[in-house]
């Protein structure tokens, strides 16, 4: 392997605009295979049908691209500080929640845009390069990768957690050609916390290291398609896309610093819609208000139930503070 070639790529990944940059080996690794194998068996992917579809193709990504040599892995900052807000959210001013990632523009476009600049870029210092670009959009462990380039370890609540981010990183790679020397994995700083278990409201965390997505909000609120079952919709709380509960407490995210990525200003205007007003939301009114923004993959019928159930949820918890009044007085 020639010297300097790992730096090169690496420090044009970050000259491009991505937070960080590591490189991957490509071969399976059979102890996360045999942990995805046991999570998909035990049903913790509820409906998500594609991930068993395809499950060979995650196991080893020489089965989308036969040519993969290593994987150049990215991850870019997303955190705004509109993270604060959605904590401390009550529902005084009518509005749902929606998970921080949405609060500008879509980041498979943002960051599908910035791989292929990469791409030329390594065209340039690497004529023979081929690659296929990852970002969330194709049967690629894009956290698996992450973890095995050093970008960060497994957090218990599953998500990547890198020293200078925390978790607010939305993850990527190029799979390519280059005989590129990986990078080492970190090892875990989660030791004995369980902050993230403790406080996610539906129990989805029991088992550190798998979410059981039939009880994850985010799930809930964004892939499950019809009715939210009956026992799971008082937890949902206010969230109408997505959830962040468990990276808010995570330790770890504390270094947290604003996004020169994604702004607030670019975000989709359903966020500042009532509760109100996304319940009856038109399906033409909901495509136009999503163009450009993540929110779309919830669906507008999606969008509706979402509220109704924040709606109640609101209603009852006003119901139980007038009552608690009440009983002071």
């Amino acid at each position: 392997m020639n010297p300097g070639r790992e730096e090169t790529v690496k420090a044009a990944a970050l000259d491009v605009g991505f937070s960080l940059a590591g490189i991957a080996g490509v071969l399976p690794h059979e102890k996360s295979n045999e942990t995805f194998g046991r999570w998909l068996n035990a049903g913790m992917q509820a409906e998500m049908a594609y991930l068993v579809r395809h499950r060979e193709s995650r196991a080893d990504v020489r089965r989308l691209f036969p040519e993969a040599r290593s994987a150049v892995c990215v991850a870019l900052n997303y955190y705004q500080e509109v993270e604060r807000e959605q904590r401390d959210a009550d529902g005084r001013d009518g509005r749902g929640v929606f998970s921080v990632y949405v609060h500008g523009k879509d980041y498979h476009r943002v960051m599908g845009e910035m791989l292929r600049r990469l791409d030329d870029r390594l065209r340039e210092s690497f004529p023979g390069l081929r690659s296929v670009a990852c970002v969330d959009t194709r049967p690629v462990s894009d956290r698996e990768m992450a973890i095995r380039a050093g970008i960060g370890w497994l957090g218990k609540n599953t998500s990547v957690i890198s020293p200078g981010y925390g978790s607010w990183i939305f993850l990527g790679e190029l799979i390519t050609n280059l005989d590129l020397e990986p990078d080492a994995p970190l090892d875990t700083l989660c030791a004995t916390c369980t902050r993230c278990i403790d406080a996610c409201p539906m129990g989805a965390l029991d088992e550190p290291f798998l979410v059981d997505a039939r009880k994850c909000i985010s799930y809930l609120t964004i892939e499950k398609r019809g009715n939210i079952p009956p026992e799971l919709r008082e937890g949902i709380g206010l969230h109408v896309f997505g959830c962040d509960v468990c990276q808010s407490v995570c330790p770890h995210n504390q270094v947290a610093s604003p996004s020169k990525a994604f702004a607030r200003s670019d975000r989709s205007g359903l966020v500042d819609m009532t509760l109100d007003e996304l319940s009856v939301i038109a399906d033409d009114e909901f495509l136009a208000l999503t163009e450009g923004s993540a929110i779309r993959r919830c669906k507008p019928e999606g969008m509706r139930r979402n509220a109704v159930v924040s709606k109640r949820n609101l209603a009852f918890r006003s119901g139980k503070e007038r009552e608690a009044g009440k009983r002071k007085t």
